[in-house]
C-alpha cells in the first residue's frame, strides 16, 4: 500500500463539510466515554441512527465517523492525554467516493456530491493512469488530499544481500556502493543557526516563537531528500536483485551524549537526524518493488574484523579507518560495518547453502566447506559423467 498526496484548492463548501465531519468525531468521542462505548463497531451502531437524523448526512458517514473517532480514542489512552478532534479531516472508504482521473467526487447529504478537482503532477500522474492499482480510502484536511493505492507484487528469491551502513553523512553499502547525505545535516544547520539568530533578537516574545517553531519546511525538505535516498537504494536493490539488511537503530542517541567529546551541534544534529524514518522509507518501497528487508543486531558491526572476525573494543567513535590489530587488514569502518550487516542477514538467496543440509556445516561466504554431492539434486550430472566414460572389463584369468 502506498499513500500519494494531492493539492487541492479548498472552498467554502468543503471547509463546512470538514467542519461538520470534526464536530461529530468529538460528539463520538465524548458518547464513547460518557456510555463506555468500546470498540469500533459498537460506537458505530450506537451513533448510527442518531447522526443521520441530527446531520441530515449520507449513511456512510457514522461508519467514518466512528472509526476516526475510536482511533483517536485508543491514541490518547495510550498517551493518558484527553482525546479531542483538533485538526480539520474526514475518512472516507473506497466505497464511498468516485474518482473520474482528477475529479474527487464525495457524497454529503442525499442528492448532494461535492466534486474537488485535484491538482497533479508527473508523479501523482503515474498513479492515476495505472490501471493495475487499487484504490483504497481517502483522507481530505484543508490543503491536500490522500488517496490509498495498493498492488500485488511478486517478491521472487534475491540472489545476494545487500548490507546498509546509515551514517549521518552517507549510507554505505556492502558492496561498496555510497550515498550522500551530507544535505540533512546541512539543512538541520542552516535552520538551527536561524533558530538561534532568532531566539537571540526576540528573548520574550512567545507569540512569534511559537508561530517560527510551528513552521514545516524544515521537516518537509528533510523528508523529501530522504525519500530520494531511500528510492535509490531499493532501485539498486531491485536492478542486482538483492534483499536488503538494515541495522536496529536502537537507543542511537544515547552514544551521542554530553561528554563523549562531541561538539554541541553535532549532537543536535544527531539528535534531530531522523534514522527510523529512513528505514520505514526502505521498508515501505522495498515492499512496493518487491524486494525483501530485514533488520539485524547493530551491536558491535564495526568493531568486528570482516576479514578474521577479531574485535575491537578499544575503537574509537573518532577512528574512521583502522588496522585489525590480529591480521592487520586496512578496513574503513562504514564499509566494514555494512559487512558485517549484511553477513548476519537471513534471508535465503539463490546459491546460497544454508544450514542443516545432511548434517554438515554450513558453506558460507568466508567459510567454505567441501561436502559430499547431494545424489538427489546431481543424479543427473552423474549419470552423463558414467556414460560418457568408456568402461573396460577385465580380462579373466
Amino acid at each position: 500500500m502506498k499513500s500519494v498526496r494531492f493539492s487541492y484548492t479548498a472552498t467554502e463548501r468543503i471547509q463546512a463539510v470538514l467542519q461538520t465531519f470534526r464536530k461529530m468525531v468529538n460528539e463520538a468521542i465524548a458518547i464513547s466515554l460518557r456510555e463506555n462505548v468500546y470498540g469500533r463497531l459498537r460506537l458505530r451502531d450506537r451513533i448510527y441512527k442518531e447522526f443521520q437524523a441530527r446531520y441530515g448526512v449520507v449513511s456512510c458517514f457514522p461508519y467514518s465517523v466512528a472509526e476516526v473517532a475510536w482511533s483517536i480514542v485508543k491514541k490518547h489512552n495510550r498517551w493518558s492525554r484527553k482525546p479531542f478532534a483538533r485538526r480539520l479531516m474526514m475518512k472516507l472508504d473506497v466505497q464511498n467516493y468516485s474518482l473520474n482521473h482528477s475529479i474527487l467526487s464525495i457524497p454529503f447529504k442525499r442528492d448532494e456530491r461535492i466534486l474537488i478537482p485535484l491538482k497533479y503532477g508527473d508523479y501523482q500522474r503515474s498513479f492515476l493512469s495505472e490501471t493495475t492499482l487499487k484504490r483504497g480510502s481517502v483522507t481530505i484536511t484543508e490543503s491536500a488530499v490522500i488517496i490509498a493505492f495498493t498492488k500485488i507484487t511478486r517478491v521472487a528469491c534475491p540472489s545476494s544481500r545487500l548490507g546498509i551502513d546509515l551514517n549521518e553523512r552517507s549510507i554505505v553499502c556492502s558492496d561498496g556502493g555510497r550515498f550522500d547525505l551530507s544535505e540533512v545535516s546541512r539543512l538541520h544547520t542552516e535552520y538551527g543557526i536561524r533558530r538561534r539568530t532568532f531566539y537571540r533578537k526576540y528573548p520574550h516574545d512567545r507569540r512569534l516563537k511559537a508561530k517560527f517553531a510551528s513552521s514545516s519546511r524544515e521537516r518537509n525538505r528533510v523528508r523529501q531528500f530522504l525519500h530520494r535516498a531511500a528510492k535509490a537504494v531499493v532501485e539498486v536493490a531491485a536492478k542486482n536483485s538483492q534483499a536488503i539488511v538494515l541495522e536496529k537503530l536502537s537507543g542511537i542517541r544515547y552514544a551521542h551524549h554530553k561528554g563523549n567529546g562531541e561538539g554541541e551541534g553535532q549532537r543536535r544534529r544527531i539528535a534531530q537526524w531522523p534514522f527510523r524514518l529512513f528505514q520505514s522509507f526502505v521498508l515501505y518501497k522495498g515492499a512496493w518493488s518487491g524486494v525483501q528487508v530485514e533488520f539485524v543486531s547493530a551491536l558491535r558491526t564495526s568493531q568486528i574484523c570482516n576479514k578474521c572476525g577479531k574485535v575491537n573494543t578499544h575503537l574509537r567513535l573518532t577512528e574512521r579507518e583502522w588496522r585489525c590489530p590480529n591480521c592487520g587488514a586496512s578496513l574503513d569502518r562504514d564499509l566494514n560495518a555494512a559487512i558485517n550487516i549484511e553477513r548476519r542477514g537471513a534471508i535465503a538467496c539463490l546459491g546460497e547453502v544454508r544450514p542443516g543440509a545432511q548434517d554438515r556445516d554450513e558453506a558460507m561466504k568466508g567459510n567454505e566447506a567441501t561436502t559430499a554431492p547431494i545424489l538427489r539434486v546431481e543424479a543427473l550430472k552423474l549419470a552423463r559423467l558414467y556414460f560418457s566414460v568408456e568402461h573396460v572389463e577385465p580380462e579373466g584369468d
